[in-house]
């Protein structure tokens, strides 16, 4: 009953694009939504809707698939194909088409992505990933040569703060130390989009909590004790604390007393981050560096609520 609660709750309250809202507004108090200022727009070649447009292909039959691949074969370039294959292979991988047949299609897709348009927006959905394990639709050639091409276009395309920030997300569980850097050097180029210090919060928080991998929504479903207790974890504890950053520090702690609260009743003793503790530490320590910003207040009774609910139903 209590993980149900939580789960309606925090994907309510906490979804991810809600708390980079909060990131942009605590950068830009007034004015239009908050999101869409500081963040440049996507490409004009890119599309304006990719997931919407992914999940387009949720819906299509093998026989509307294989004729997707039929245009690419004659015009590669067609994103919006691309997409809706990629949403196919993603959603009907071992339903309609052999799941060894959609892991490689859903590699090649990937890998022309990251080699002719590492800066689109399609290459930051859940349908553009790849795991290396942990569940049976893991890739683990296919995780290593995404690697290996992002390792690659990020050291061509090093001043492109798209192209890092889709190669932060593909290693945002399995290397968040390397998608810190990429988020950083984001930053760097453009050190005036709230998006780049939200998601090195973001980072922050999984490495804190040992999040290994989370679902569609963006919420946990696998602890690492170990990564919780790492050297990284730990300097990422000490950083925040003397940040004075307070988007990085806010963000971080929204997202380690929502998702610890989730991972705390999931795995009970087995889930060893004191998250309610580093949780207030850091909300407490952004509205310290930002008292103008209401949202961090709004977040702490949020969590409280909560927790108050948790302790009810225990």
């Amino acid at each position: 009953m209590f993980n149900r609660f939580v789960h309606a709750a925090i994907s309510r309250r906490y979804a991810l694009h809600v708390l980079f809202a909060a990131a942009a507004c605590a950068a830009v108090p007034t004015g239009p939504p908050a999101f869409a200022q500081g963040v440049p727009p996507a490409p004009a070649a890119d599309l304006a809707s990719p997931a919407g447009v992914a999940r387009e292909g949720y819906a299509l039959t093998p026989a509307a698939a294989e004729a997707l691949e039929a245009t690419l074969r004659t015009d590669p370039n067609d994103l919006a194909a691309r997409a809706k294959l990629l949403g196919f292979y993603f959603r009907q991988g071992g339903r309609a088409v052999a799941r060894d047949v959609a892991i490689e299609a859903r590699r090649g897709h990937i890998l022309w992505l990251i080699e002719n348009r590492p800066a689109s927006a399609v290459l930051g959905l859940s349908e553009t990933t790849i795991d290396k394990a942990g569940h049976g639709f893991a890739d683990p050639a296919g995780f290593a040569q995404v690697a290996a091409a992002w390792t690659e276009q990020t050291t061509r395309k090093d001043s492109d703060a798209r192209v890092l920030g889709n190669a932060a997300r593909f290693f945002l569980l399995s290397d968040k130390e390397r998608a810190a850097a990429f988020l950083r050097q984001a930053q760097r180029v453009e050190p005036d989009n709230p998006e780049w210090r939200a998601r090195l919060g973001q980072v922050f928080a999984l490495a804190i909590l040992g999040v290994e991998m989370m679902n569609q929504n963006g919420l946990p479903t696998s602890h690492n004790a170990a990564e919780a207790r790492s050297t990284f974890a730990q300097h990422t504890i000490d950083e925040l604390t003397s940040s004075t950053d307070a988007t990085v520090v806010g963000i971080a702690g929204m997202l380690i007393g929502q998702q610890g609260l989730m991972m705390s009743a999931m795995y009970g003793d087995k889930f060893v981050v004191d998250h309610v503790g580093l949780s207030d530490r850091f909300l407490a320590r952004a509205r310290e560096l930002e008292p103008q910003n209401s949202n961090w207040s709004t977040v702490v009774e949020q969590l409280r609520s909560l927790r108050a609910t948790r302790d009810q139903r225990k």
